[in-house]
C-alpha cells in the first residue's frame, strides 16, 4: 500500500449490502485510523456506487474501480487533513445515505437539480458532462424532445436526474408514454432495447457511446433535452472547510489535466464540461 509523505492518511471501504451491513476495511496509504487522529486528520464518508460501470462498481477481485472512484482517490491524495472513507451502494442509497449523514459526501455522477439542491449542497466544479439525450434505435428514430416520445417505451434510473425531467413532463402530460423504472446495469439497459422492453433511454452521450461500444445497441440520439453536470454532493450539514478543500482540488485537478485523464481512461473519452 502506498504510503503519503508525512501523513497516516488512508483510504478506506465500506461496502453496503441490501439488507446487509456489511464493514470493510481498505487502507490505500498507509495505516488509517476510524476516528479524527491525534494529528487532526479527519475521517469523512463519501458515498459511491458498487454497481455502475464505468463509474463505481467493484472489480472481479471485489476491489472498487471507476471514474468516480479514481476521482475520489485524487481528491484523497490532494487533502492531507482528511483521510476519506468510502461506502458503497447503488444509487438510491447513496442518496438516502448522504441525506441521514450517514455519508459526508458522494461522487457518483450526480447532477444538480432543484429538489436535490433543497436537501443537499454541491461543489463548485463539475467534472462529467450529463447533458439528457433521448438514446433510441434507428428504427424508433431520432427524438429532440419529450414530446416526440409520446406513446413510446422509456426506461429511467430510480433517483436519477433522468426520471426527475421525465416526471416533471409527465406531470403535465400524464399519458405521453409509458415508463419503466430500475437500478439496471448497463447489460440489462441493452437486454431491455433487444427484448423490446423499452425503446427509449433518457442518459447522457457517453452512456450511449458505451452501450454501442460494449453491446452492440446502435443507439442514436436526436438534440439535448437538458443540460447539466455531474458534481461531488454534500450532506446539508457538512462542514463548510471540507467543502472548500474539495472545491480547491477539483479546480487543480481540472487545471493540470487529471480529470481529463480520468475521463479519457474510464469513458473513453474527454467528457469533462467546459464551462
Amino acid at each position: 500500500m502506498e504510503k503519503k509523505s508525512g501523513s497516516k492518511k488512508g483510504l478506506w471501504l465500506g461496502l453496503g449490502v441490501v439488507g446487509v451491513a456489511v464493514a470493510a476495511v481498505m487502507l490505500l496509504h498507509g495505516n488509517g485510523e476510524s476516528a479524527k487522529s491525534a494529528s487532526g486528520v479527519t475521517t469523512v464518508n463519501v458515498g459511491s456506487g458498487n454497481d455502475g460501470q464505468p463509474f463505481g462498481y467493484l472489480d472481479k477481485d471485489g476491489k472498487p474501480a471507476g471514474m468516480d472512484i479514481a476521482l475520489i482517490q485524487a481528491i484523497d491524495k490532494k487533502l492531507p487533513q482528511y483521510k476519506f472513507k468510502l461506502v458503497l451502494s447503488d444509487f438510491p442509497t447513496l442518496i438516502t445515505n448522504l441525506k441521514s449523514g450517514k455519508t459526508d459526501m458522494a461522487l457518483y455522477q450526480i447532477e444538480k437539480n432543484a429538489e436535490r439542491e433543497q436537501d443537499f449542497k454541491f461543489g463548485q466544479v463539475g467534472y462529467t458532462v450529463w447533458d439528457t439525450l433521448l438514446a433510441t434505435q434507428s428504427a424508433t428514430g431520432k427524438l429532440n424532445s419529450f414530446a416526440d416520445a409520446k406513446g413510446k417505451k422509456l426506461y429511467i434510473t430510480n433517483s436519477t436526474n433522468q426520471a426527475t425531467l421525465t416526471d416533471a413532463y409527465l406531470k403535465d402530460h400524464p399519458d405521453a408514454f409509458s415508463v419503466v423504472r430500475g437500478t439496471y446495469t448497463t447489460e440489462q439497459i441493452a437486454q431491455g432495447f433487444k427484448s423490446g422492453q423499452f425503446n427509449v433511454y433518457p442518459a447522457p452521450k457517453y452512456s450511449i457511446d458505451l452501450l454501442n461500444r460494449q453491446f452492440g445497441t446502435k443507439l442514436i440520439a436526436g438534440q439535448s433535452v437538458n443540460h447539466s453536470n455531474a458534481y461531488p454532493m454534500f450532506n446539508k450539514s457538512a462542514d463548510p472547510k471540507l467543502i472548500a478543500a474539495v472545491n480547491k482540488a477539483m479546480k487543480e485537478l481540472k487545471a493540470d489535466g487529471t480529470l481529463k485523464a480520468l475521463s479519457e481512461k474510464w469513458l473513453k473519452g474527454d467528457y469533462v464540461p467546459k464551462d
